[in-house]
């Protein structure tokens, strides 16, 4: 083995023993049994079972990969210039299995995964993005690969007593959300107006507006907005309790997935495939 393959092999196991999926399920508070819980958000893709596409047997052939990542915390992100991250970390594992030990991020804005995917800039999305009917007619999903609460960062003391989407909409607020997450789609459903709901170019843009006053909350995954409070230790807000979106009757439960283009069946059922025998391992299964 080069000298170069060496020391990606180092940085994939080392980002895995931090992150590998079973750590994330116990941190995300997932269980076997809600991976099983009926109505559970499915994957989406086509169902061509002959693995049609034929990039899979190219990415093998020249050992790399291109990611795409938005740099949120904990999902995917840099640190000191390595990819890092739940979903990266899962990836590289199940890319490693699979033979393409070199995995390049290519990083974008939240909103310009998708695009960027199907515009051929990388093979596939590791961002921790929720799988949702709007996305699966763009793109295709692996399946889950965690599920995720939602809640919000509110001024100390929640003056508005924020807890849900409907809250928001009934206090008339202002609420920040990253640009192009399912957030905005949720407040909207719940009724808060459209006017109301700013998008954020990244998590720190969303801490800031709240600290400014500009918004009066910001709604994301609780994982990531916990994430945010630890980075910032010294920010004077506050964490509500986590709560799973209700939209019309129904409960929104969110899980994430990686993202393929239609077209790359192949690395799609190659990757759940592994994907599935690191959930054997780990006792959660879809």
């Amino acid at each position: 083995m080069r000298e170069s393959e060496i020391g990606r092999s180092a940085v994939r196991e080392r980002v895995a023993s931090n992150w590998s999926r079973r750590d994330f399920l116990k941190r995300s508070g997932v269980t076997a049994g809600l991976l099983t819980m009926p109505g559970l958000v499915a994957a989406c893709g086509d169902d061509d079972t002959a693995g049609g596409g034929g990039r899979l047997a190219q990415l093998e052939s020249q050992g790399s990969i291109k990611v795409g990542i938005a740099e949120e915390k904990p999902y995917a992100y840099l640190e000191g210039g390595e990819l890092t991250g739940m979903d990266p970390s899962v990836q590289m594992e199940i890319w490693g299995n699979l033979g393409i030990d070199d995995v390049r991020p290519q990083q974008v804005d939240f909103d310009g995964l998708i695009p960027g995917l199907l515009a051929n800039r990388f093979d596939v999305v590791a961002a921790g993005m929720f799988i949702t009917p709007e996305r699966c007619g763009q793109a295709a999903f692996s399946d889950p690969m965690y599920c995720a609460p939602n809640a919000f960062l509110v001024p100390p003391g929640n003056p508005d007593d924020i807890s849900d989407f409907k809250s928001v909409a009934d206090a008339g607020i202002r609420l920040g959300v990253l640009g192009g997450a399912v957030e905005g789609i949720y407040a909207e459903e719940s009724g808060v107006k459209s006017s109301n709901i700013v998008e954020m170019p990244s998590n720190r843009d969303g801490l800031l507006q709240l600290e400014q006053g500009r918004i009066g909350a910001f709604g994301l995954t609780s994982i990531t907005l916990k994430d945010i409070l630890k980075e910032n230790p010294d920010t004077d807000v506050e964490l509500t309790e986590p709560f799973t979106p209700v939209i019309d009757g129904k409960e929104q439960l969110g899980c994430g997935g990686a993202v393929f283009r239609k077209r790359d069946t192949d690395m799609r059922q190659a990757f759940n495939k592994e994907l599935a025998k690191d959930s054997t391992r780990s006792n959660c299964t879809k």
